[in-house]
């Protein structure tokens, strides 16, 4: 094989550490009674069954990696969930 030829070959390997992580990273904040009740999770799930008659969001704890948290929300207790870009 000609060295043009191998160099070819290598110029997908050197591009492959190209790009990557310039896309921010997007969290959830959870507000509730207008107090900040979670910052920082990545997702969140509002679980339809209720527990004790309060509903439960359950979300990777951004505190303590490879756990899950919970969140129990009251009857008639208001809370927004809002998507936060970081950089």
């Amino acid at each position: 094989m000609r060295r043009s030829h191998f160099g070819w070959l290598l110029l997908p390997l050197t591009l492959a550490g190209c790009g990557g992580d310039d896309k921010p990273a997007v969290t959830v904040t959870v507000t509730c009674r207008g107090s900040t009740a979670l910052v920082g999770a990545r997702s969140i799930d509002v679980l339809g069954d209720t527990v004790n008659g309060r509903t439960v969001m359950s979300f990777p704890d951004p505190a303590n990696s490879g756990k899950t948290g919970t969140l129990a929300v009251g009857p008639g207790e208001r809370c927004s969930i809002k998507p936060v870009a970081g950089g």
